[in-house]
């Protein structure tokens, strides 16, 4: 959105009188769908500052640098327990198998939730994360308006947050961190998230907040310097899985 606003302001800034004309936008109400950007396109197109190529133009270029936009207005329920996996199915429909109790039912008769994918014997847990500016004002403070994209993720050295984490429930982990203009993947089987210096307690409890305890539950927070050497290409996502704990395996027997 700042890229945008910046490029409106320079076209404004190109006609005569345009600290009027912005004062005037500026002090305009709006309600949705009509905006102040929106009120900025139509008075440069009746000035003839652009045409409607360039402003498909700009719309394109939006649309690009905010493909992923959408996922941000999703509610944090919504995102954090149901879309990671959706996404996942989606990319690999006949890979992965949804874990519910009827499809676990005979390798996992006491399934209870403890992961959500399956392949192949693997027991696959998904997270994600949407990277965002945690530090806003009263004004701007729908999670939308504060998305970063990857390149202001790294800026300010966004860390993912993922939580409630069980390494002892599930073979290895798909992590998602989303931005604004790309979704990233991560793989880490449940020995590289239990031995992860980030790895820490989230609910210090007698049954999931102690190390020594038969489940224990924790969370990291991790920017993508800590990350890199986990990441993987969309593509690569099961094949990566398989080898790891494959090469986990072998290293255990």
């Amino acid at each position: 959105m700042n890229k945008l606003r910046n490029e409106l302001d320079q076209l404004i800034d190109s006609i005569d009188n345009s600290g009027q004309i912005r004062e005037y936008i500026n002090n305009q109400d709006y309600i949705s769908p009509f905006s102040k950007e929106g009120c900025q396109i139509a008075y440069l197109m009746s000035k003839g500052v652009i045409d409607f190529e360039k402003y498909m133009q700009i719309s394109r270029e939006y649309a690009i640098r905010n493909k992923y936009l959408y996922l941000y207005d999703m509610a944090p329920r919504t995102f954090g327990e149901t879309w990671g996996e959706n996404h996942i199915l989606a990319l690999y429909p006949d890979t992965f198998i949804k874990a519910t109790r009827k499809s676990m039912i005979d390798l996992y008769p006491n399934y209870a939730g403890e992961f959500d994918l399956f392949l192949d014997g693997l027991r696959i847990e998904v997270k994600a994360c949407r990277a965002n500016k945690d530090k806003f004002n009263k004004n701007a403070a729908s999670l939308s308006s504060r998305a970063y994209s990857r390149e202001e993720a790294i800026k300010y050295n966004f860390e993912y947050h993922y939580q409630q984490l069980k390494p002892s429930c599930c073979d290895a982990f798909i992590w998602i961190g989303v931005c604004r203009d790309e979704i990233l993947y991560w793989v880490l089987t449940n020995e590289e998230v239990k031995n992860c210096p980030k790895f820490c307690p989230q609910h210090r409890n007698e049954n999931t907040g102690i190390k020594s305890g038969t489940i224990f539950e924790g969370q990291v927070f991790m920017n993508e310097n800590d990350l890199k050497p986990y990441l993987v290409n969309q593509n690569e996502i099961p094949s990566i899985i398989k080898t790891k704990c494959i090469n986990l395996s072998f290293s255990k027997s």
